[in-house]
């Protein structure tokens, strides 16, 4: 099993169901992808933040139809980010079964192009979920005062569906068009400010944070402060197109010293390098190919060098249509270890 963070997928037939329906999960979709994670700790003491890539996820994807990738990043160590990585894709993958299965599945009673509706009602589901476990002491995680951000996407054959709660960004070069996909959940807002006012917190304007501790009004866990620090996150589903190149998936680490533009730049630079590099020697395209694990390793290094006091965790996805079939790697935690992915079982009520 490869730990490198990078796969790609070979062509498989669908699954009956609902491609049909006009819902992304579809056939094997035209456009493949392939990706990479890195994550450092920066000036920090611990490296708190965590990354997650599970390729099709659920037991209704076609290889590369359904795929997951998460972003998280905590505060007071690394345990509820550890969790979240071990724990959230299958929540969100029973969560999608348990609809798909249903007697009168809600999105069939809607209009059939209100995608994102379904999927905000679904990922909020399962966040919500994975949030009172943390209140229960599920894996014996002590979420007191510790708790994460999450950044979710979910990579579709006609879609990516983006869950995100915190301060983490995800951005897409399209055609050469830099485009942010997801907004911050920053104390300062006016929302999440007169939220935490009314739930007896203070944010402190100097620092935008809140109760001079938490950099963020949404996070799961930190249940000392859970009269105003909720976990919903806010869900938008973007119609994939030809002309996508790559995503980035980002904690504040990197965004609080690079630009969305900046960021784009450094990849572009690296995948335009190498390949007039192949055509100068004439050597073979995939032998001079940037793997995505270069470039998130490369970005996450350009964030600590441009001063960043914060974790730096990084996820690239490339778009591109030259899939190399390689075995699936599972999630990577914090601390740096691969574990294998743990997928729910509707029928054995297993996790």
């Amino acid at each position: 099993m490869p730990t490198n963070g990078e796969a790609a997928a070979a062509e498989t037939a669908a699954p009956a169901g609902p491609s049909s329906l006009g819902w992304g999960w579809g056939s094997c979709p035209a456009l493949y992808v392939s990706y990479g994670l890195s994550a450092l700790k920066g000036r920090q003491p611990e490296l708190t933040g965590a990354l997650a890539a599970v390729p099709s996820f659920t037991v209704l994807s076609p290889p590369m139809g359904l795929d997951y990738f998460g972003v998280f990043d905590g505060h007071s160590g690394a345990a509820v980010a550890n969790y979240l990585t071990e724990r959230l894709h299958g929540v969100i993958a029973d969560q999608i079964l348990r609809e798909l299965v249903a007697e009168a599945p809600r999105f069939l009673h809607g209009p059939q192009g209100d995608v994102e509706r379904w999927w905000r009602t679904a990922m909020a589901d399962a966040f919500q979920t994975v949030d009172a476990e943390l209140l229960e002491g599920a894996g014996g995680v002590d979420a007191s005062v510790a708790g994460a951000t999450a950044l979710v996407a979910l990579v579709l054959e006609e879609y990516v569906v983006l869950a995100n709660c915190g301060v983490s960004r995800a951005v897409i070069s399209r055609g050469g068009e830099i485009l942010q996909l997801t907004s911050e959940h920053r104390p300062n807002r006016p929302d999440a400010k007169q939220r935490v006012e009314n739930g007896g917190g203070r944010v402190d304007e100097s620092t935008n944070t809140v109760d001079e501790f938490l950099p963020t009004s949404r996070a799961f866990g930190s249940y000392l402060y859970k009269q105003y620090m909720i976990a919903e996150p806010k869900v938008t589903a973007v119609g994939r197109d030809p002309r996508d190149e790559f995503l980035i998936l980002a904690t504040a680490g990197l965004w609080d010293s690079v630009s969305p533009v900046e960021a784009c730049r450094v990849v572009e630079r690296k995948l335009r390098s190498r390949s007039r590099s192949a055509v100068a020697w004439g050597t073979a395209a995939d032998s001079n190919r940037v793997s995505a694990t270069m470039l998130a390793k490369e970005l996450a290094q350009h964030a600590v060098r441009a001063g960043s006091t914060g974790n730096a965790s990084v996820i690239v996805v490339l778009f591109r249509d030259d899939p190399v079939a390689t075995a699936s790697p599972a999630p990577v935690l914090a601390s740096g270890r691969v574990q294998r992915p743990r997928r729910g079982c509707l029928s054995c009520g297993s996790p």
